[in-house]
């Protein structure tokens, strides 16, 4: 399958943790009750049950933590983990903690093991299997039990447990925990409620073990043999992955506010410069092309394992640099990606749900890569926050009539993503006849191949 570079806005945001529903049952707190923002349970849960008062974290007497050696983790190999839980004047004590990767908080991330003072759960069912969980989905959870609440235990408690992480390196893990510290009245008024998370980052991850194999390289929106400076790109091959496995980059993998050089133990180099990755998956990775890299026929490598002694090289591979490889970006092939000025798809409603067509008059924003640096020029893996115009002057054709510069409004980088992902604004002419209207962008003498370049117009 061949997986196209992410398009529109890659969004790092952060979330706050919600109140979950943590001790309605002293024998096992419900699932998805860790704080975690996506849980569908999380919300309102633990005010419907508890009613603590001010909701979580509001309650200054106690403190919830969760305590490792080290913010690390490698993978497939057992860790120790504590959660702590302070508070002046509770004398029954519940949490509960489950774990997540980072690039999508709907996905568990490894196993834990019950003991004689907690309680696991697994997929949203109880752990019925033995071992607790085996062959079970994730998410896991665990919990206190009944013997752990600790009844007239004063000033706080901990549990302790063992975790194992997945086999192999999935980017940063979120550990989300909540805890109860109840005042043991006998029913759920005047609790308090906590949450926390802390974050952990692979180490010693890098064990792939079959030499990787290149067989093709394109640019990523129209899969064209040429690539230029900055622009996405893709590449084809065998064994760049465990069979099965995808990595998507996510908040956890920038570097300084950059998108990384290696991903899942997977880089990839360009004129021997390394270049930014952004998927990665058996046989293809996504990344783009140096913004530093000259023209002309250059050496691409994909490297296993980067800078440790079980790395491993592909043969070089040859591409072609020019200046520029102006592309766009489809929705499926079928038509240009695009948004009108509500951030509504321009596109056919049987092809991209949702998807309208656009009117005359209206400002479309256009997606697509290679068209050349920026001035000022950003490097390939930044995220500009703001509008950064082209370098080069671009000429832009809709149903066969050229655009007058008034009508192109924008040519740039896209605010907010890597710099590869260029955007280019424009209104679409009064005189434009309905339907799929074709359009093309030329720079530097290179236009965009008409495969798919169209806009459905009404």
């Amino acid at each position: 399958m061949i997986r196209p570079t992410t398009l529109f806005q890659i969004l790092f945001t952060g979330a706050l943790l919600s109140a979950p529903a943590l001790f309605a049952r002293s024998g096992f707190a419900p699932i998805a009750s860790s704080g975690v923002p996506t849980d569908a349970s999380a919300a309102n849960a633990c005010s419907q049950c508890h009613q603590p008062a001010g909701g979580a974290n509001t309650d200054s007497r106690g403190r919830l933590q969760i305590m490792v050696d080290n913010l690390t983790y490698t993978p497939g190999v057992k860790k120790r983990i504590k959660v702590r839980i302070d508070h002046s004047e509770a004398q029954r004590w519940g949490f509960q903690l489950t774990a997540r990767q980072s690039g999508n908080s709907r996905t568990g991330a490894g196993s834990f093991t019950e003991d004689a003072n907690t309680t696991l759960r697994c997929g949203g069912t109880p752990a019925l299997t033995v071992p607790p969980c085996a062959g079970e989905p994730e998410p896991q959870f665990i919990s206190h039990n009944s013997a752990s609440t600790r009844m007239g235990t004063r000033e706080g408690v901990d549990w302790e447990f063992e975790w194992t992480p997945p086999a192999n390196e999935v980017g940063d893990i979120i550990l989300y925990a909540a805890s109860i510290a109840a005042n043991g009245n006998g029913n759920n008024q005047g609790d308090s409620l906590y949450t926390t998370s802390i974050t952990l980052r692979a180490q010693g991850a890098c064990n792939l073990t079959t030499r990787p194999n290149v067989r093709s390289v394109g640019n990523a929106a129209s899969f064209a043999r040429e690539l230029s400076p900055s622009a996405l790109a893709s590449v084809f091959g065998l064994n760049f992955e465990l069979a099965g496995r995808t990595r998507n980059v996510s908040s956890g993998d920038l570097v300084d506010g950059r998108f990384p050089t290696s991903l899942a133990c997977v880089a990839v180099t360009v004129g021997g410069k390394r270049a930014p990755v952004t998927y990665v998956q058996t046989d293809q990775i996504n990344f783009q092309v140096p913004f530093d890299v000259p023209s002309g026929a250059v050496p691409l490598v994909v490297i296993l394992n980067p800078d440790r002694q079980n790395e491993l090289r592909s043969d070089i591979a040859t591409v072609t640099v020019n200046n520029h490889s102006p592309a766009f970006f489809t929705f499926g092939g079928k038509s240009i990606a695009a948004l009108n000025a509500q951030g509504t798809p321009v596109a056919a409603a049987a092809e991209v749900p949702g998807g309208v067509a656009a009117r005359r008059g209206d400002v479309v924003s256009l997606y697509g890569t290679g068209f050349g640096l920026s001035e000022p020029v950003y490097q390939s893996g930044e995220i500009p926050t703001g509008a950064v115009p082209l370098r080069d002057r671009v000429t832009i054709t809709v149903g066969g009539t050229i655009l007058a510069a008034s009508d192109v409004l924008y040519a740039g980088l896209a605010p907010g993503n890597i710099t590869g992902l260029q955007q280019i604004n424009i209104r679409v002419p009064m005189s434009t006849a309905p339907g799929n209207v074709a359009i093309s962008i030329s720079v530097g003498g290179v236009s965009t191949p008409t495969a798919g370049a169209v806009i459905p117009v009404q």
